[in-house]
């Protein structure tokens, strides 16, 4: 898990959010200038009261009372007023600076190399998308606004005591300050560190959640939900342990807090108390006034620390998202090639790949394909046969050699144009939970005759025919609702329709039924028509037709050729072909 400063006030940190605020200058400043006018009115009342007590009550004068009693009614509708546009604004400020990032969030991550994902969970990612983006928005409608605006009443209210009442008595019901300015730092320095481990402990936990969830099945199959409970409890233990200990230091410094200005408000009525009954300059208006703005004092202070409190998570959470952000680790898209339509030929000349480090996942391998060709690769799980297209498509960069498309290095095409002339069908078929329609066409604007047509060619119309709702059926979450054969034949007629000039199958047929299994060889057949097509197998027999073989072992190419070639051979291949069927004659 990655460290962070969590300082509240890291400049340089703070400086690149507001980066994020100048489309909304005009917003900014003006709340920046309503929490000004807030301020301004609010300190205005007490001064008013003062006034009203000793020129309208001590001496009585009813009509005076009535006018500045509806004077004073007029400023606090003006600071309700005021205070609906700064909530309103700084609000609106928060949640359109967080749909910026997030969108910058998600267009950047969306480019990332796969290699990312692989070693990043994605819980936490959903965390940093999510919640912490969440989070952020409140650095503006419930923190650095909202700070300054009760600095700056502060500040005010400070001056407007000093200048309309006796300095003495002032500095009487102040003189706690330097206590509270002393339990403040305690507190700021205190709390610091329970802000990151509360935001470490909610992107454990829902990187448990995401990954258990989505591994129900395997749960439930091996009788681990007692165990994985446990687990969970743990993380859940440490994610409230990480809450209780900000809150431990809350509960410390709020009564601290109310202490103070219990103390304050007694200072005053003491001294000024004791200086009005000896005749001298403090009057009750005096009072009145100074307990008033003792409380509103006050108040702001209690608040601050819930202020800092979300300004520091907003600040910790920005340097997570903003963490990500500076990251590069997008594939280099610098070919210069967009305007292309490829013919298919497909070559490897000494590539050698690695997941992690120099182990070594592809050794020199060598592969020619010529446009139009049906290339099939066996081998054992971990011969490097899936890691072929995973480079093909350049989900992964080679440490060495070349791969080469139409005789050109693929690094030399524009990376989008490139993927578009491709189209992939995994083993494991990846569905959206929406409808059949938006998982075959993927948002590219298809006419529906077109998609007709497609699925009667594939064998697939009556399979979507039969669906409630046809095309619109919603195949829920991964296409729960779909069996694993009908997720394959979606797949295959969403990479039919999108016409790519290379086609790679990997796996398709291994985890279905035998009827499935028949409708998809002929949607093979038809998928791969006219196409340079790389075949992914693991059921032998349904590469029978490939017009070449690949034998992969440990990450190199031991034997190629045709099928009746290989079985003529005493190699690998033969021994696979006679151990799979046999197997499958005596399961029969």
């Amino acid at each position: 898990m990655s460290e962070v400063s969590g300082k509240a006030l890291d400049i340089k940190l703070l400086g690149k959010v507001m980066r994020y605020v100048r489309p909304y200058k005009l917003l900014f400043v003006t709340g920046f200038l309503l929490t000004i006018l807030l301020g301004a009115v609010a300190t205005s009342r007490p001064v008013l009261i003062k006034y009203t007590i000793d020129q309208f009550v001590v001496t009585p004068d009813a009509e005076g009372l009535l006018l500045y009693s509806l004077l004073m009614l007029f400023l606090l509708f003006v600071e309700s007023g005021l205070q609906f546009a700064f909530i309103y604004a700084a609000n609106f400020l928060g949640q359109s600076v967080i749909r910026d990032i997030r969108i910058q969030l998600y267009r950047h991550l969306i480019r990332f190399r796969l290699s990312y994902f692989d070693r990043t969970p994605i819980g936490t990612l959903v965390t940093r998308a999510v919640s912490d983006i969440e989070t952020i928005a409140n650095i503006f409608s419930e923190g650095l606004l909202v700070i300054f605006g009760d600095l700056f009443k502060i500040g005010v209210m400070v001056v407007a005591m000093f200048t309309f009442f006796s300095w003495p008595l002032v500095l009487m019901s102040l003189s706690v300050v330097p206590l509270l300015f002393l339990a403040t730092r305690w507190f700021q320095r205190s709390i610091k560190g329970t802000f990151q481990d509360v935001r470490n402990e909610v992107a454990r936990l829902n990187a448990f959640v995401q990954e258990h969830l989505g591994g129900m099945m395997i749960v439930q199959a091996f009788h681990r939900e007692a165990a994985e409970l446990e687990k969970f409890k743990g993380i859940n233990r440490a994610h409230r342990d990480a809450n209780i200990r900000s809150i431990w230091y809350f509960s410390i410094f709020l009564p601290i807090i109310e202490v103070l200005s219990a103390v304050s408000i007694g200072l005053v009525v003491w001294y000024g108390g004791w200086q009005s009954a000896m005749g001298g300059e403090v009057t009750f208006g005096d009072l009145t006034a100074l307990l008033i703005f003792i409380n509103m004092l006050f108040r702001p202070l209690r608040q601050l620390a819930d202020r800092f409190n979300t300004l520091q998570m907003g600040m910790v959470a920005s340097e997570r998202v903003l963490k990500i952000l500076d990251q590069d680790e997008r594939i280099e898209n610098s070919g210069d090639h967009t305007s292309f339509a490829l013919t298919g030929a497909i070559e490897f000349r000494d590539v050698w790949f690695a997941y992690t480090d120099e182990h070594w996942v592809l050794k020199g391998v060598n592969i020619q394909v010529e446009p139009g060709e049906t290339l099939a690769i066996v081998g054992a799980t971990g011969a490097g046969k899936s890691t072929i297209i995973n480079l093909v498509s350049r989900f992964y960069e080679i440490q060495k050699g070349q791969i080469l498309l139409d005789g050109r290095p693929h690094t030399e095409y524009e990376l989008n144009a490139l993927r578009e002339q491709m189209a992939v069908v995994l083993q494991e078929v990846f569905l959206f939970s929406d409808t059949i329609y938006y998982n075959v066409t993927l948002g590219d604007d298809i006419p529906m005759e077109k998609l007709e047509e497609a699925a009667r060619l594939i064998g697939v119309q009556e399979l979507i025919e039969k669906l409630p709702g046809g095309w619109q059926f919603n195949v829920r979450e991964r296409g729960g609702t779909l069996s694993a054969g009908q997720r394959q034949l979606i797949s295959f007629l969403r990479a039919y329709v999108h016409d790519p000039k290379i086609l790679i199958l990997d796996e398709a047929t291994s985890s279905i039924d035998s009827h499935s299994e028949e409708l998809i060889q002929r949607a093979t057949e038809k998928l791969t028509e006219d196409r340079t097509s790389i075949i992914i197998a693991h059921r032998l027999a349904t590469i029978r037709r490939a017009d070449r073989i690949l034998v992969m072992d440990k990450g190199q190419i031991v034997e190629q050729g045709t099928h009746d070639d290989l079985l003529e051979k005493e190699g690998i291949y033969k021994k696979l072909y006679e151990m799979q069927f046999q197997t499958e004659d005596t399961s029969s």
